[in-house]
């Protein structure tokens, strides 16, 4: 939500959100782990298979992204944050 007050090219936009989203998410992995979280050897699975899926789902989202022009990319993503922020507040 904070990027969005800036004007920032598509491409920009994505790869800074994604470099927060990387720093944020291994930070809090390395926490849960110094800190003595284990997972069930089922979920270790799941991680192992979702992971390659997830950079599957990148190559899927960027050729959307491909698709919609700059002057309303900025109008897709305010979309988008305002149905998240819905269901948030409705379905908690």
């Amino acid at each position: 939500m904070f990027l969005t007050a800036f004007d920032l090219p598509k491409a920009v936009y994505i790869a800074t959100a994604g470099a927060i989203g990387l720093l944020v998410d291994s930070t809090r992995i390395i926490t849960y782990f110094t800190g003595g979280a284990t997972l069930p050897k089922e979920l270790w699975y799941g991680l192992l298979l979702f992971i390659p899926i997830s950079f599957v789902g990148a190559q899927i989202a960027k050729r959307i992204v491909d698709k919609i022009p700059q002057n309303q990319f900025r109008i897709v993503v305010a979309v988008f944050l305002l149905l998240i922020g819905a269901k948030l507040i409705l379905f908690p």
